[in-house]
């Protein structure tokens, strides 16, 4: 009996050996870790650092203030870096409201039937859906079937279909990671459900309410498809008035410039097309940026 439980019983060898295959697994493993993480801060590197070389030489006031001349030979490219402003201002007023409320109905009001569960799901699905397939369905419904052309207009309920589940999924995500004890200290204190929802829960989550407001709407503003479809003109010498006729007319902009730009690589001269690149980038980055900083100052506010 003793024999038996004995060879049942590792020797130290057996053990030392077996805890240093696990030591070199972990050590593998951690190269490994570290190999991926190199290799795609390399890429992310080679990116930024080849439009920065490349973009920099067109970057200066003049071409970011003024039009393009000799027939997109020259000048600069303020009418696309104006139009992707417009579209992404019209696009985040468009759906703060309904992204916010659509959240807030999932995470407090919708509750776990059936039903919800789908719409949840058809939610999560349309977050992962291609761009181009949102540009044409504006194109179908926005276009042909409402403004009967492309314009502003339908360029923002455009992005504003494509940012919506992202928006819905993150104000949904941030009012569930509230705590329970903030709700319960606001029904204690007698207000109602709305009440708690609107000073107690949405000012906890206004954090991640805002990252995921602007980062998504930054994110919509530089994609190609659903402009190329709905809003994008190549370039067009008509003077841009800031009144409801706006909205009715297309615009030129960074991604539909960038779009063309390349299908007609003749036309424009490659050193305007990196400097629209590299515009686009800042551009994103400044979006990114402001996220970052509404989001610090919005923390420092909370006591927890």
């Amino acid at each position: 009996m003793a024999s038996v439980i004995g060879d049942r019983i590792p020797s130290r060898a057996k053990l030392a050996a077996r805890d240093a295959r696990r030591k070199l697994n972990s050590r593998l493993f951690e190269v490994w870790l570290w190999s991926m993480g190199v290799l795609i801060t390399l890429a992310i590197l080679a990116v930024i650092v080849t439009i920065v070389i490349k973009g920099l030489p067109a970057m200066n006031w003049e071409f970011l203030s003024t039009g393009p001349k000799e027939g997109m030979k020259e000048g600069g490219i303020w009418p696309m870096l104006r139009g992707s402003i417009l579209l992404m201002i019209g696009t985040l007023l468009i759906v703060l409201p309904v992204g916010v409320f659509g959240g807030v109905f999932l995470a407090e009001y919708a509750g776990t039937s059936r039903l919800v569960t789908l719409v949840r799901a058809c939610v999560v699905a349309l977050a992962g859906t291609p761009s181009v397939i949102y540009g044409l369905f504006g194109l179908a419904v926005f276009v042909l079937l409402i403004t009967k052309h492309t314009s502003l207009i339908a360029g923002c309920l455009t992005l504003a279909m494509f940012a919506l589940p992202v928006i819905v999924l993150t104000t949904e995500s941030a009012i569930k990671a509230v705590p329970e004890s903030f709700v319960e200290a606001g029904v204690s204190l007698g207000m109602s459900k709305w009440q708690v929802i609107r000073k107690v829960i949405l000012p906890a989550a206004l954090p991640g309410i805002v990252t995921g407001l602007v980062l998504s709407t930054g994110r919509a503003a530089g994609e190609a498809p659903p402009i190329l479809f709905t809003a994008g003109i190549y370039y067009s010498t008509a003077k841009l008035t800031f009144d409801l006729e706006m909205f009715k007319k297309p615009v030129a902009n960074l991604p539909y410039h960038l779009a063309e730009g390349y299908r007609q690589g003749s036309v424009i001269p490659e050193k305007i097309i990196w400097g629209t690149c590299l515009t686009l980038m800042l551009l994103v980055l400044l979006i990114n940026l402001a996220a970052i900083i509404v989001r610090a100052r919005a923390r420092k506010r909370q006591v927890w």
